[in-house]
């Protein structure tokens, strides 16, 4: 062999490189870390485990319809009712459905309701613009736009499209 003139001589007739590989020791510590490998990776049912949580997910959002219903369940059926059929308890609070005048108000306004909170006869809506983000109150409306038939939710948009964006005051309170 070459190697002999330089004094080195090899146990056998396997190659050694670094003095790692002995009789395939490596390839056999190799081919077992790999099969760890992929069984950590996969689920019971061999499915793709954790290895590919690393990947990013898509968050789904709920179009706005559906976000206002969650958010009207949520939040405002306890005293318009589970269906917006309002005098769901002892506040009396207006259906908001197509029984009744909401579709009267323009979107600004009952925003500004959900907000804000309103006063009525005998009853009071409290604010809830602390608890709701502006795009759930608008979630909302949109919902309640669904409860209208075809001919309210024109004329509704059609007062919303007139509404001011910010009426002027036509009251001042007198000293």
């Amino acid at each position: 062999m070459p190697c002999e003139e330089d004094g080195w001589q090899p146990a056998d007739e396997t190659v050694q490189l670094g003095g790692d590989i002995m009789n395939g020791q490596f390839y056999l510590q190799v081919l077992v870390f790999l099969v760890i490998v992929l069984l950590t990776a996969c689920d019971a049912d061999g499915s793709a485990g954790a290895a590919t949580s690393l990947e990013p997910t898509a968050t789904v959002t709920p179009d706005p319809v559906t976000q206002g219903h969650q958010v009207f369940v949520r939040i405002c059926a306890q005293c318009h009712g589970e269906n917006a059929e309002g005098y769901a308890n002892e506040l009396n609070a207006p259906a908001l459905d197509a029984s009744e005048h909401a579709f009267h108000h323009p979107d600004q306004q009952i925003h500004d309701w959900i907000v804000n909170g309103k006063l009525g006869v005998g009853r009071q809506m409290p604010p809830l613009g602390d608890q709701l983000t502006d795009g759930e109150v608008h979630a909302v409306i949109d919902y309640l736009h669904t409860l209208w038939t075809e001919e309210q939710l024109t004329a509704q948009q059609d007062i919303t499209s007139r509404w001011p964006a910010t009426p002027e005051p036509t009251w001042t309170p007198q000293p």
